[in-house]
């Protein structure tokens, strides 16, 4: 049986580029990237390499920069497909020897791709839409972006990343602050509760997502729970599951956020909550839970409860873990 590994080693020249394009047919994970030169003042050096996704015209949209340390301190998650792909660009002035390490997560021959990422150009102030069409749930673990703000070794990219219902936007990331950046993505979606990425910047924006389709649903029920709510001033929200459903949130979003840039956080408490008493388990003016990966587990028993004190536009990713019910 041949190899599923799909890393590899290659010299890359001075402003050269090293792109990781799966032939038709396959959809690869990229899990790790590395260089043989690294950049910056340790402990934070990085390798001296860029990292986008990349369409033969369009981009790269940046998930990962040299001169930069989001992103790196993690595993990587980077879906690609023979549409999208990853383009490892050597910024330096001699060659350096760039690393990947991934593996096939598909090969559906004449099917259809199961990666969704995608990138776009979009314009000063306007969205980018992640919609699933009917029956199709996604999972996004990363977004990029051309523009990148915030002064180096802090910049990030340029652009908001909310779920929006249609109406109502709440954001799990943003531009100017550091939350949610630096961590692996978890976000689930479907056709009601879906991503949206805002170009925040005054010029025209390449933006990226890396993701795949999670599940095919048809016309079964969907396993997303990922929603959207509006809080009323010094009031919650509960977020309950069914009878006979647990179900993982994978992170938490608000459309306003406390702080000073680039430290800002979204300003809602999370509490476990089992009808009479609550416990805080991520708090508006500390970074405990924000900054990392959330994986909060509840049943209709104990369940998740977002507090706010002021009116606030509040979202959850989430996805039906198990459901035992007979």
């Amino acid at each position: 049986m041949p190899t599923m590994t799909r890393s590899d080693v290659q010299l890359v020249g001075a402003a050269g580029n090293l792109d990781i394009l799966p032939p038709v047919g396959f959809n690869y994970e990229i899990t790790e990237i590395g260089s043989s030169v690294w950049v910056g003042v340790p402990p934070n050096a990085v390798p001296q390499v860029n990292v986008g996704l990349f369409d033969g015209v369009l981009g790269p949209s940046w998930f990962l920069q040299s001169t930069d340390i989001r992103g790196w301190n993690r595993r990587q998650s980077l879906h690609i497909d023979n549409t999208n792909y990853l383009r490892l660009n050597n910024p330096g002035g001699a060659g350096a020897n760039i690393s990947y390490a991934g593996h096939v997560i598909r090969a559906y021959g004449a099917g259809a791709t199961r990666v969704i990422s995608d990138l776009q150009t979009i314009g000063a102030g306007a969205n980018m839409d992640v919609l699933p069409p009917a029956g199709n749930e996604y999972m996004v673990c990363d977004v990029g972006a051309s523009i990148w703000i915030g002064g180096a070794p802090a910049n990030l990219p340029d652009c908001t990343v909310s779920i929006f219902d249609g109406v109502n936007a709440a954001q799990f990331m943003q531009g100017a602050d550091a939350r949610g950046w630096g961590k692996p993505l978890e976000l689930y979606f479907n056709p009601a509760n879906y991503l949206r990425l805002t170009n925040t910047n005054a010029a025209a924006n390449v933006l990226a997502i890396s993701g795949v389709i999670s599940r095919i649903h048809g016309a079964a029920p969907t396993m997303v729970r990922s929603d959207v709510q509006v809080v009323p001033v010094a009031a919650v929200v509960d977020f309950i599951p069914a009878q006979g459903e647990e179900w993982r949130v994978t992170d938490i979003a608000a459309d306003t956020w406390v702080g000073v840039a680039p430290a800002a956080l979204p300003n809602v408490t999370a509490q476990i909550f089992d009808g009479v008493i609550a416990s805080n388990v991520i708090i508006p003016t500390d970074n405990k839970g924000w900054l990392d990966p959330i994986e909060i587990l509840i049943d209709q028993t104990n369940y998740l409860r977002l507090a706010a004190a002021a009116a606030v536009v509040v979202g959850i990713s989430a996805v039906v873990s198990r459901i035992w019910r007979s």
